[in-house]
């Protein structure tokens, strides 16, 4: 007994040998003793070193550099460290620290460099680290921090670098961050950032486009982003954000969306509704794709839309009759559908359009009137559908038509005269419906290629001879069963000579003269300028009876051409003659 007991004496005076031997004025530290007034650096990065940090760390009255990075340091910071007055560089990084960042750390005003990286750190970055006004690194990600960053962080004028990726902070970031003028790093990916960026981060001089300048991928920052930044925001979680939408399982913020081109996408389902936010497109595109469904309503909310096509999908339904608030719109774009009912007298409303094609759908009723508002349309497209009634006459005050495709319908009564209206026309297709009575002479004005069946066709109708002089030989085939009724005397048309107009009217380079014959005569036509000479005479000799028209390509005899200005076109016989001005313009 009395051996153990003298044992255990000699252990307890090693054991007070080997932990107290620092002297006065000393600190003892991880085993080790430190002079508390002539410390100046303290660097045990990589140590291995365990436990806590000991706030007796905090009587080392005159460090200046406090490096305990890469170890195996646990608990929380000692507040005591905030008295170190002292200190230019603390590196607490890569341990096991947890807690909250002491607010007493914000009393180190002289420090130029922190570090607390890649810990288990939580809690907020407390405000006083607004204080630590000589901060040029500071450096906390790869925590697990949370809160918002403090705007007393835009006091630090000298910072360079703030990394503060890999944690759970949250909130905007504050407009102050533009008084950090010096900054060259800012690190802020992957936390739970949300709200608008201010504008006055792009008063920083950053390099925006060096993701490891600048980076806050994956968090939830809302669009609008400022000019600066907005092509390197990377991913951010937008769906709660206001002004953001989803279109066909994308999320867009609809105020940017200015085109929306999506063709031959392999798109399915509807159109979403949503569609009517997106107020500033120009431009949408969804052709060659499986959409079904309807039309949304909202689509008449898109005031500058300009271009609209839906062509080459499964949409049915009714057109809605909102397509007429499109009033910018040049372009509708709906064949190759399934569309049914009418088509909409809203339509109308497009007083701008150029381009009207529904072509291959199901849509029937009478063409509304509404359509001679479309004062610009150049290209209507009706083709292909079972349109029926007859044909207003507003269509043919669209004096800008350059394609007019009808064919495929059952439209019935008549063409009107009117038609001479038409002078840009390049194209009639009104094959296979139900026209009937007589073509008028006028349809004669026009400039059409008689004999190209891809620009004209009135086959499969019941329209009834005798055929305007321009087409007969052209007409195809026609169900004249009905005809009886309406025959005419062919030789009730052959009245008088007399010229029946030129077409057109101002022209450049060619104009066509119609001019009718009574009986069979030598006739005599020809031009001549303003002086009365003679420029080209391009008919001299035996004419049949009837009506009939002649061209002339602004050429002289010598098939030079002529220039602007004013000419004459004489129709001459033994007994009669006739002249009437015409006028070429460049």
């Amino acid at each position: 007994m009395m051996l153990i007991l003298k044992n255990l004496m000699i252990l307890s005076v090693s054991h007070y040998l080997i932990f107290a031997q620092c002297e006065e004025g000393e600190v003892e530290l991880w085993d080790e003793c430190y002079s508390i007034d002539f410390t100046y650096e303290l660097n045990l990065s990589g140590q291995e070193l365990t436990g806590n940090i000991p706030s007796e760390i905090s009587q080392l009255s005159n460090l200046m550099f406090l490096n305990l990075a890469n170890n195996y340091l646990e608990g929380s910071i000692p507040e005591e460290l905030g008295t170190m007055e002292t200190l230019m560089g603390l590196d607490l990084g890569h341990n096991m620290l947890t807690g909250i960042i002491p607010e007493q750390l914000g009393n180190l005003t002289n420090v130029m460099t922190l570090d607390l990286s890649n810990n288990q750190l939580n809690g907020p970055v407390p405000s006083g680290v607004g204080n630590m006004t000589s901060l040029v690194d500071l450096i906390f990600d790869n925590n697990q921090l949370d809160g918002v960053l403090p705007f007393e962080l835009g006091q630090l004028t000298y910072l360079s670098e703030l990394h503060g990726n890999n944690n759970q902070l949250s909130g905007t970031i504050p407009q102050e961050i533009s008084n950090m003028s010096s900054l060259d790093y800012l690190c802020l990916q992957n936390n739970d950032f949300f709200g608008h960026i201010p504008e006055s981060i792009c008063e920083l001089e950053l390099d925006f486009s060096n993701q490891y300048n600048f980076n806050i991928d994956s968090n939830s920052f809302c669009p609008p982003y400022p000019d600066c930044m907005e092509p390197f925001t990377e991913y951010q979680e937008v769906v709660e954000c206001e002004g953001v939408y989803e279109l066909f399982d994308t999320l867009y913020y609809a105020e940017e969306v200015t085109e929306l081109n999506l063709a031959n996408s392999g798109l399915s389902g509807s159109i979403s509704p949503s569609i009517g936010f997106f107020s500033n497109l120009i431009s949408i595109d969804l052709s060659h794709n499986e959409l079904v469904g309807y039309i949304p309503s909202e689509i008449g909310n898109l005031d500058n839309l300009r271009y609209l096509n839906l062509s080459n999908n499964q949409l049915s339904g009714a057109i809605p009759s909102s397509i007429g608030n499109l009033n910018s719109l040049l372009e509708l774009k709906l064949y190759t559908n399934a569309f049914t009912g009418e088509l909409p007298g809203t339509i109308g409303g497009l007083g701008n359009l150029e381009y009207l094609n529904v072509f291959n759908n199901d849509l029937s009723g009478a063409i509304p009137s509404e359509i001679g508002n479309l004062v610009m349309l150049n290209k209507l497209y009706l083709h292909h559908n079972q349109f029926d009634g007859n044909l207003p006459t507003e269509l043919f005050e669209l004096s800008e038509l350059v394609h007019l495709y009808l064919n495929g319908n059952d439209f019935h009564g008549g063409i009107p005269a009117s038609i001479e209206n038409l002078q840009h026309l390049e194209r009639l297709r009104v094959q296979n419906n139900a026209l009937s009575g007589h073509l008028p002479e006028e349809i004669c004005y026009l400039s059409l290629d008689w004999e190209d069946e891809s620009n004209f066709n009135i086959s499969n109708n019941h329209l009834c001879s005798p055929y305007p002089y321009c087409i007969d030989g052209h007409q195809g085939e026609q169900d004249t069963s009905n005809c009886s009724n309406a025959e005419i005397d062919e030789s009730s048309l052959l009245l008088d000579y007399g010229i029946n107009g030129a077409y057109p009217n101002p022209f450049n380079p060619s104009i066509i003269i119609n001019y009718n014959l009574p009986v069979k005569v030598e006739v005599e036509l020809a031009i001549s300028d303003i002086l009365g000479k003679r420029v080209r005479t391009l008919h001299r000799g035996i004419h049949d009876p009837g009506q009939s028209s002649i061209r002339w390509d602004g050429r002289d005899q010598n098939g030079m051409q002529m220039s602007t200005g004013v000419y004459y076109f004489t129709l001459s016989t033994y007994e009669y003659s006739k002249t009437i001005k015409l006028l070429m313009v460049k």
